[in-house]
């Protein structure tokens, strides 16, 4: 059994004015959010949404892609997305998150990456 928010896409578009598609059997050059993007949901809203993928041989967690939903505010979800995809990454014990340059929120989770990552060091 799968996440009603995503298994129940009608059910995103009405609570959150959400349309999520799976493009895992779309190909790439009609990829709209990426291979397995997933949505990103902050207090009572779903702000982004991110394609993700792990290269367990070099110890990371990728984004292949970091999307802003519209009205989403970026500073705040890029430093709340950063601080779960450092959490997914320990979790998956994975040594570090890299963000390829894809999507409207790219720029400033990278930024919010490397600020949260320069605090723990």
């Amino acid at each position: 059994m799968g996440d009603p928010l995503i298994d129940r896409r009608e059910r995103a578009h009405l609570l959150f004015d959400f349309d999520y598609r799976n493009e895992i059997f779309v190909t790439r050059a009609k990829r709209k959010w990426g291979y397995y993007v997933l949505p990103f949901l902050l207090g009572d809203r779903l702000v982004g949404r991110v394609d993700l993928k792990t290269d367990r041989a070099a110890g990371r967690l990728l984004v292949l892609s970091a999307h802003l939903e519209k009205g989403a505010e970026s500073v705040g979800a890029a430093h709340a997305l950063a601080e779960e995809l450092r959490a997914l990454a320990d979790w998956l014990a994975l040594e570090d998150v890299s963000v390829e340059r894809a999507g409207n929120l790219a720029k400033a989770l990278a930024g919010a990456l490397e600020r949260t990552h320069s605090r723990t060091e």
